[in-house]
């Protein structure tokens, strides 16, 4: 997808789209390097256009699967042209799906990447959404997240064991890369 393509669809989905470029491939590094090799079941809450999904296939064993949840209509169709047996593209809205992850069908959850704008949730479906995450994942696992601001930091303190947090300033906006370790 083109950056103007990106921008367009941002513009028009604003209330649902938190990003107004696609993410920098300095952001989608320090991401990728949140995940460790024996990593084999993902789940990507709002996958958008399909930058971190496709570097998450790259990096994923042959045997694994990732999740990518989106809502927006235009980014499922981006995501629907990723040819990989591996991936599996489910519309929704991840607050909801969060509430009940069976229906998923993944033998377990190592991590979860979200890039969705949690700061635009109201703080109760914020802290349900990082509960349910931290709940849903195998000891080890990690949520990873970027966001343009540290508002769910507080939550990840409280509910995770060990929280960590870098910033990527060559990103439009700049952003932080968070983890928070079960």
């Amino acid at each position: 997808m083109k950056p103007i393509d990106f921008i367009k669809i941002a513009v028009r989905d604003y209330k649902n789209v938190g990003a107004v470029a696609p993410t920098s491939k300095y952001t989608v590094k320090k991401v990728i390097k949140g995940l460790k090799p024996e990593y084999k079941y993902i789940i990507e809450y709002g996958a958008g256009s399909g930058v971190f999904t496709k570097e998450i296939l790259n990096v994923l064993p042959h045997d694994g699967k990732i999740i990518a949840i989106e809502m927006n209509s235009n980014f499922l169709k981006e995501l629907s042209k990723i040819k990989d047996g591996r991936l599996i593209v489910l519309s929704g809205d991840v607050t909801k799906i969060s509430r009940d992850f069976s229906q998923l069908g993944l033998p377990r959850v190592d991590v979860i990447v979200s890039g969705i704008p949690i700061s635009f949730l109201k703080p109760l479906e914020r802290k349900e959404l990082v509960k349910n995450t931290h709940d849903i994942l195998e000891g080890g696992g990690r949520f990873i997240v970027y966001q343009y601001s540290l508002k769910i930091l507080p939550i990840l303190k409280d509910i995770f064991r060990e929280v960590s947090y870098s910033f990527e300033p060559r990103n439009l906006p700049p952003c932080f890369v968070m983890i928070g370790g079960k």
